[in-house]
């Protein structure tokens, strides 16, 4: 209850600060015109003018003072109660503080609206009981859960969905399934939730469920937060929509092309076998002209294919989080020199060059250099083919940034990537839908060099214009700031997983 007290001392403060304003802007008005008369000769008419305009700004002025101070308490208590509004967004707990005027009122008022906040929905003993009967008899999979994930209630689809034989209630929701998610956690999530918001609503798409030692489940996921006005009660109700037959096929549908082109990987061995032997007779000169010059575009499309085979198996490796990097200090000139030297031919074959500039004195980096010459691979492939006849230039850079990254753009002069396709263009399968039908490509390997250079530590960016070509660029971190063993002399690999998914722990391990 609010204690009249509180009501009459806020009322008492907002009348003392109007008749406040009336008698300072009243007094002010006296003097200006005392000064007016004694110090001017001005007829009538025009000293009411002057005290009109002097009423009008100076007192209005006032006014408004007057207005936004009165005005705060119910700004305050308007915001307390979007603080416990449910948002995707938390909304900050007013400062009460700041308020001049009826801070006990208002501070009462808002802890009411709390108190009721936490209660809300609230039912009695009988009711609860018939209401978890239903809850229990949902076709989704519903589970209570406090701030650190220790599971408070379960119904029966939960129960299923988890495979556990054991009882589930008290244990650990992170401990019974692996939960990956793409963007936020649901563990940091609760966190912000118990520091900003009384209730909050959020829903993950597509999120990865799987129960440890079962098969990988796919869910759309609602959570409802609620803080307890009881200190340590916070929790939050996470329901599950199975979502198997969504997510899944597509999943299946890369694993099955993966398989297939695993198959291809035997013969293409065996084909770049022989064309090394016709590469001794090309090096001696004993082939024709011609004939060399089919041995080295017999030798680009191998190249070529074996690209797309291993950007086919990674991305599916990637997608069941089995995909994993080992990173060891390297000489990065020397490192990217070699790449850009072997794809140095690709480049001739389709009419293209390569120019490479490398600044000096780059520090030494923490690669997998067989995923970053992958990376490296794609963009310069992608150059190429975006590239028309007459633009015959790719330009490949590397410098340290402001930040004191390892920075490294391939820049091309081609047909450059529409702006409506920018924001997908790192997505799996995403393709400009102007050149796809001209150009052949799986859309995966940009999908697959973002997902790499995000394992690195690094983050990969392009800048782009139709008709006049695009920059593509992606940062490595040098190896001294990945590892305290580089400090000290000790030279060990770090060992990162190289999936797009987020989990309730950290991504990497060294």
């Amino acid at each position: 209850m609010v204690e009249p007290g509180y009501l009459e001392k806020a009322l008492k403060s907002i009348r003392t600060y109007i008749l406040s304003w009336f008698l300072v802007s009243g007094l002010f008005l006296v003097g200006v015109y005392f000064i007016l008369q004694y110090f001017f000769v001005l007829q009538p008419l025009a000293v009411a003018g002057i005290l009109a305009a002097v009423w009008i700004v100076p007192g209005a002025t006032i006014g408004a003072i007057v207005a936004k101070e009165v005005s705060r308490p119910l700004e305050a208590l308007s915001q307390a109660i979007l603080h416990v509004s449910p948002s995707p967004i938390p909304i900050p707990a007013p400062d009460f503080e700041k308020l001049t005027l009826a801070k006990e009122l208002i501070e009462t008022l808002s802890r009411q609206v709390y108190d009721y906040a936490s209660k809300s929905g609230g039912l009695e003993p009988a009711s609860r009981s018939a209401a978890e009967i239903n809850i229990q008899q949902l076709p989704v999979g519903v589970l209570g859960v406090d701030t650190d994930g220790n599971i408070i209630f379960a119904n029966q689809k939960a129960r299923e969905y988890a495979n556990a034989s054991i009882e589930i209630i008290g244990k650990n929701l992170y401990s019974l399934f692996d939960i990956l998610f793409r963007g936020q956690t649901l563990q940091d999530w609760l966190r912000e939730c118990e520091n900003n918001a009384v209730t909050a609503q959020k829903v993950w798409r597509g999120i990865r469920f799987n129960p440890y030692g079962e098969h990988i489940q796919y869910f759309d996921m609602a959570v409802h937060f609620s803080k307890s006005s009881v200190a340590g009660q916070s929790q939050a109700i996470i329901a599950l929509f199975d979502q198997n037959e969504v997510y899944g096929a597509e999943e299946k549908g890369l694993s099955f092309i993966a398989l297939a082109v695993h198959e291809l990987r035997t013969p293409l061995t065996i084909l770049r076998g022989y064309i090394e032997v016709f590469e001794d007779e090309v090096k001696d000169g004993s082939l024709r002209p011609e004939l060399a010059e089919d041995v080295k575009k017999m030798q680009v499309s191998s190249e070529n294919l074996t690209a797309f085979v291993n950007n086919i198996l990674n991305v599916a490796k990637i997608e069941e989080n089995q995909l994993t990097l080992k990173l060891h200090q390297e000489n990065w000139p020397e490192t990217l020199s070699k790449i850009i030297e072997n794809l140095r031919l690709r480049g001739e074959v389709h009419g293209k060059k390569i120019e490479l500039n490398v600044e000096a004195n780059l520090p030494p980096v923490g690669v997998d250099t067989i995923s970053i010459a992958e990376v490296i691979t794609n963009l310069v492939d992608n150059a190429i083919k975006y590239s028309p006849p007459d633009k015959t230039l790719i330009k490949v850079s590397s410098h340290l940034t402001k930040d004191g990254l390892v920075e490294t753009v391939v820049q091309d002069f081609g047909v450059g990537v529409p702006t409506q396709v920018m924001p997908h263009l790192f997505e799996k399968f995403s393709r400009n839908y102007r050149n796809k039908n001209n150009i052949i490509g799986s859309g995966l390997g940009l999908y697959l060099s973002k997902a790499l250079v995000n394992a690195h530590g690094g983050n990969i960016w392009v800048r782009s214009q139709e008709g006049q070509g695009s920059e593509f660029g992606f940062t490595i971190i040098p190896f001294a700031q990945l590892s305290e063993e580089e400090k000290n002399g000790v030279n060990k690999e770090i060992t990162r997983s190289a999936h797009g998914w987020i989990k309730n722990h950290s991504l990497s391990r060294r």
